[in-house]
């Protein structure tokens, strides 16, 4: 329940700036998004036969936006229950970890061809951690990212987005990242679209030592099967995933692995959206996973993925 009043105060906090915002523009728009997530990692299990590790999540999002403006601005805040071996209940095992994330986007570029931004994103993590483990101070995220697309025609556009983040008091050994995600994008008809990307990311300690490297190639296929029905099926293969120590030794690779999902929308009203997303992904590695997530002679793990969401556009 916590995590919980957690959400509701971030909200209740940003929610009246928001709406004196409205009160100055009529042209103003809130979109509200509130979720719930769940990610069950399936591999060794305890003496109780109990799952070693999973995180349910409760998710707010609040979206200020205006057609007429070059900017646009959003508020995130997560709170997550992480538990080893308890089945998503609470026990001496769990701990709560809060996420709070505020983003700026400006349009630079709008044209009948092309559109390009810039966004600016803070975050705050706290550090929580098991019980009996020694506490640390929350981190610090800060990013840039420029995303935009090119249109080559009615039917084939090019899209793109590149993220850097630079990590302060992060409780990995990553100080920098870069992510990135890239492709293009066939447009059938109003119906019914096709997205192949690749996807990067990569993790550097504060002298610029790789720690973390991972590539994809994913594809995306929104449908609209009615004016109110949208369902994106979705898959992604895993190319690379490796992770270094600070000698640049590798210590743990991925063999193979990959995802499969869906996210299905149904739009009640023209303000009010239910959602939900399924996904699968199983993977083998080199190496044992900390937490017994992995099981096995072949260190297999399998992730269940699954949220659930209504979206309001004030």
């Amino acid at each position: 329940m916590k995590y919980i009043v957690g959400l509701i105060y971030s909200i209740i906090i940003i929610f009246p700036t928001i709406c004196f915002s409205e009160l100055n523009n009529d042209s103003w728009r809130v979109n509200t998004n509130i979720y719930l997530e769940i990610e069950e990692y399936q591999g060794q299990r305890d003496s109780f036969n109990n799952k070693v590790y999973d995180k349910i999540s409760t998710v707010g999002q609040l979206k200020l936006f205006n057609p007429q403006s070059a900017w646009r601005f959003a508020l995130e805040h997560r709170e997550s229950l992480r538990n080893h071996g308890r089945n998503f209940t609470t026990s001496r095992d769990s701990y709560i970890r809060n996420r709070t994330q505020i983003d700026a986007i400006k349009k630079m570029i709008n044209t009948p061809t092309s559109d390009l931004e810039l966004g600016f994103r803070y975050r705050k993590e706290s550090n929580d951690v098991e019980p009996n483990t020694k506490a640390r101070s929350s981190n610090r995220l800060y990013g840039l990212t420029p995303a935009g697309e090119y249109r080559f025609n009615d039917d084939w556009s090019f899209n793109f987005w590149l993220s850097y983040f630079y990590y302060s008091n992060y409780f990995n050994d990553s100080s920098h990242e870069a992510e990135t995600e890239f492709g293009v994008t066939y447009k059938y008809s109003d119906a019914l679209k096709a997205k192949f990307t690749v996807y990067i990311d990569n993790q550097w300690d504060k002298h610029f030592s790789t720690r973390f490297l991972q590539s994809q190639v994913r594809a995306y296929l929104p449908i609209t099967i009615k004016p109110n029905w949208k369902i994106t099926p979705y898959a992604r293969y895993f190319l690379q995933e490796n992770t270094y120590d600070k000698n640049n030794y590798l210590t743990q690779e991925i063999k193979n692995g990959f995802r499969i999902g869906s996210l299905v929308e149904y739009q009640v009203t023209p303000s009010l959206t239910l959602w939900s997303e399924f996904a699968y992904e199983p993977s083998t590695w080199k190496s044992p996973k900390k937490n017994g997530i992995t099981s096995g002679y072949d260190n297999k793990q399998t992730l269940y993925l699954s949220k659930i969401g209504v979206k309001y556009q004030w």
